[in-house]
Order: C-alpha cells, then sequence, then structure tokens
C-alpha cells in the first residue's frame, strides 16, 4: 500500500524506509511561479468557497493550534488566507509570510499591509537562511503542499532547521504519493495514466491544460528528509474516504454523507491506511 507503520497520531512512530533512486531533474521555480501567478486574483474566492477544501483547512489549523507560540512563519502562504485567520485571532504574535509566486505575494501584501508585525517575502523554503539571516521562528506551517515544489526536500529541511528557535515546531501538510481512492476511480474510468500519476518521479498536478511541477512522497521519505534535526511528534492522513477538494461538486456541503466520511477518516488514522489519502499532515519538533 504505502511506506508507513499505520500508527495512531499519538502511538510512537517508526518508518518503514524503502529505498527508492529520484532520477527526476529538479524541479523548476519558475513554471511553480508561473502556475500559481496564474489564479493570484482569484485564489482567495476560490479557497473560501469550497465547503470540503475548508474543513481540511481548518484541520490544518487546529494542529497549528495546538500550540502557543509568538512567532509564526507561512510558508507558501499564497494570497495570504490563513496569515489573516491567525493575526486576527492571535494579534500581537509575529507573522512571516513566503510564497514563490509573486503575483500572489502582491495580493497578500495588499490583503495584510495594515496588519501590524505581519509582512511577507517572496522565496522558497531553501531561501529562508538568506533572506532571514538572523530572524527565527517557533511555528512554522505549510498548508497544502507547498513543499511538493520545493526543488529538494532534504535542503529544504536544513533550511527550516536554520529558521525555527530551538525547540521549534513544524506544521506541515503534503499532498501524498498514494492517493489509494483516486487511483481506484481512475482505473475504474479506464484512466490507467491517471491512476498510475503519483508514483512517476514527477507529478504534473491537478489539471491537465496547466501542469505543475512537483514531487510526491511516501511518509518515510518524508521522515527521512527531516532527519536529523527534527523529530515527527504527530502525523495524519486526511481526504482518504472524505473527498478531496475536486469533488466538492459531488457533495451537499452540510449533507451527512460529508460527515460520515470525515468520521471515517478519523477511523482509518488507526490503521495502515492512514497514509493513503490525498493528504499527510505532520507535525515535527526541532531537536
Amino acid at each position: 500500500m504505502c511506506p508507513g507503520d499505520g500508527a495512531s497520531d499519538n502511538a510512537p512512530v517508526s518508518e518503514p524506509r524503502p529505498a527508492r533512486p529520484r532520477p527526476a531533474p529538479p524541479i523548476d521555480l519558475r513554471q511553480v511561479s508561473a502556475y500559481y501567478d496564474s489564479f493570484a486574483e482569484v485564489a482567495e474566492e476560490r479557497y473560501t468557497s469550497n465547503p470540503v477544501l475548508v474543513r481540511v483547512r481548518e484541520a490544518f489549523r487546529r494542529a497549528v493550534e495546538r500550540y502557543a507560540v509568538s512567532s509564526m512563519l507561512d510558508l507558501g502562504c499564497g494570497p495570504g488566507t490563513d496569515l489573516a485567520y491567525f493575526a486576527a485571532r492571535y494579534p500581537g504574535r509575529r507573522y512571516l509570510g513566503l510564497d514563490v509566486s509573486e503575483r500572489m505575494v502582491e495580493v497578500a501584501r495588499g490583503k495584510l499591509a495594515a496588519v501590524p508585525g505581519l509582512r511577507v517575502e517572496r522565496g522558497c523554503a531553501e531561501d529562508l537562511p538568506q533572506l532571514l539571516p538572523d530572524d527565527r521562528f517557533d511555528l512554522v506551517y505549510s498548508f497544502f503542499g507547498p513543499l511538493n515544489t520545493e526543488p529538494d526536500l532534504a535542503r529544504a529541511a536544513q533550511a527550516l532547521r536554520q529558521v525555527v528557535t530551538p525547540g521549534g515546531v513544524l506544521v506541515l501538510s503534503f499532498v501524498s504519493r498514494v492517493y489509494l481512492l483516486d487511483s481506484a476511480l481512475a482505473l475504474l474510468r479506464g484512466r490507467p495514466g491517471r491512476a498510475l500519476a503519483r508514483l512517476t518521479d514527477r507529478w504534473r498536478g491537478y489539471s491537465e491544460s496547466r501542469p505543475l511541477d512537483a514531487r510526491l512522497y511516501f511518509p518515510n521519505e518524508i521522515a527521512d528528509a527531516f532527519r536529523p534535526g527534527f523529530e515527527v511528534e504527530r502525523r495524519e492522513g486526511l481526504s482518504i474516504v472524505y473527498p478531496a477538494w475536486y469533488r466538492a461538486q459531488r457533495f451537499r456541503a452540510d449533507g451527512s454523507l460529508l460527515r460520515a466520511l470525515w468520521l471515517g477518516d478519523r477511523l482509518l488514522n488507526r490503521t495502515p491506511l492512514w497514509c493513503a489519502g490525498e493528504h499527510l499532515l505532520y507535525a515535527l519538533r526541532a531537536v
């Protein structure tokens, strides 16, 4: 199924690690930037009008809100959706947003210009030590997979270790390399290429007409990339049977079916299928 031991959120984490060569060429950040530039003006509306995506985002936010901190960095901040939420809910903290997309940065800066103690910069995770040579943050969060578009995940992890305070926390979500239900549906529809797309060395995203340049990871690859600077404190899978955001139109927003599927996800997180959904969410502690 997917490399991982199926531990529950609070159980000790032990990651099997079958070695896999990764010969794909480096991710082109110019292409990634252009991809997100193309919908920066409508991103906020897309993010807030999709009830399936909103519920997953709320789960990501709750994972961040477990921690009492004084400074936060949003890696892949987009139009500033989560920066605005946290700054309104926890005023007085220091905030930084970082995004590789020039247009997303412009939109976020315009939206958040009046928020004290908050700034937005352009770059990727590897740029952080140069952008912030003397700055440290108690918590870094990244929602909906910006780290999937980093050229090298291990180098990104090293850069994050340099900008997080001693004992600081990362709350990171990744688009999963194994999405069992989506692959099964694709096979049933006679689309084997889509069913196997996530298992290739380069993933082209959700749109055939506007491809993304990204790489997906198994759980053991994530854990290995963040060693030895971080230890896994908590992990969970989302959208295992709960629908992915791009299937939201098939469900009634306040329907009992969506509630039941959400509960199904929570139960499956106690099984080896925890890592077989659309998203992997990790909390990692700096050591």
